[in-house]
């Protein structure tokens, strides 16, 4: 009797003891939020198993700007020891939440408030963050520092498969006029080499408010006379104006390239990035 109820002492320390150790090593493990999934990726890509990254905002409908946080997201980014967002005013709600670390793409590629928020599609800035990130983790977990590094390089290849891409594309544009429905896919362009003609138009839009009657006869004489090479239209805008300027340009035979603000559910940075590109690339060799 004493055997058997030694033998089940023993059984229950052995069991509570590795529980111990896996809630200790759980808790060992980085744990990063990104306020956006598309930071999310470059995040998770370079931690690999060595721990887990929750994005806030993982649905193509939610608009950064407007998300509201709940008593369970402001939990998630006090407990995270890493804390990523955009910055110059997108997603600032998260800096009220009391995150231990804060990491904003838009301080680490040099943006100041005015400048153009969408830093997601310059493809650059998201390869500094990769590199930022595989510095950060392989300070904070020494012994798995090549680990970081490796997945960092793994996924700067990648991300470079798009600046071959954008690289290629500028060789035709050739400083060539497009217009933008708001400047959302502005840093590809600037990488293109196309140069956007209704800026003003473009953030009037941004900000939600109704473009001048100056900026739309302006457009609308651009699109009736073909000046520009292509329009640029975010199709998770739901204004009347930008409607009616993508129906002139389907009947003046003026292309249009379509972006969006948020990834597509299903697919990876990369893969969102490829798809749009290629629709400027497929413009060129029509």
């Amino acid at each position: 009797m004493l055997k058997k109820l030694s033998l089940a002492l023993s059984l229950i320390v052995t069991i509570c003891f590795g529980l111990s150790l896996n809630a200790s090593a759980q808790a060992a493990k980085t744990q990063v939020i990104t306020t956006t999934d598309f930071y999310g990726e470059v995040a998770q890509e370079v931690l690999g198993s060595k721990g887990k990254v929750t994005s806030i905002i993982n649905n193509p409908s939610t608009d950064p700007h407007d998300f509201e946080p709940t008593t369970k997201t402001a939990k998630q980014v006090a407990q995270a020891d890493l804390v990523i967002y955009n910055g110059i005013g997108y997603d600032s709600w998260v800096k009220k939440l009391n995150g231990k670390k804060y990491l904003a793409v838009a301080s680490l590629v040099g943006k100041k408030d005015g400048d153009n928020e969408h830093i997601w599609y310059d493809v650059p800035a998201m390869i500094s963050l990769t590199e930022k990130l595989a510095t950060y983790f392989s300070k904070k977990d020494a012994k798995n520092a090549d680990y970081y590094q490796k997945n960092a390089q793994a996924y700067i290849k990648e991300l470079k498969q798009l600046t071959t891409l954008e690289t290629n594309i500028a060789k035709q544009a050739k400083g060539q006029k497009v217009a933008v429905s708001e400047p959302v896919f502005d840093y590809a362009l600037t990488s293109m080499e196309y140069k956007v003609a209704n800026k003003h138009f473009a953030k009037a839009t941004e900000d939600e408010s109704d473009p001048s009657y100056s900026d739309i006869k302006k457009l609308q004489t651009m699109i009736n006379k073909k000046q520009i090479a292509f329009f640029v239209q975010n199709t998770q805008s739901d204004s009347k104006v930008i409607d009616n300027m993508a129906k002139l340009c389907q009947e003046n035979d003026v292309p249009i390239v379509k972006v969006t603000e948020t990834k597509p559910k299903g697919k990876t940075y990369v893969q969102w990035m490829t798809q749009e590109f290629k629709q400027v690339q497929k413009i060129q060799n029509n």
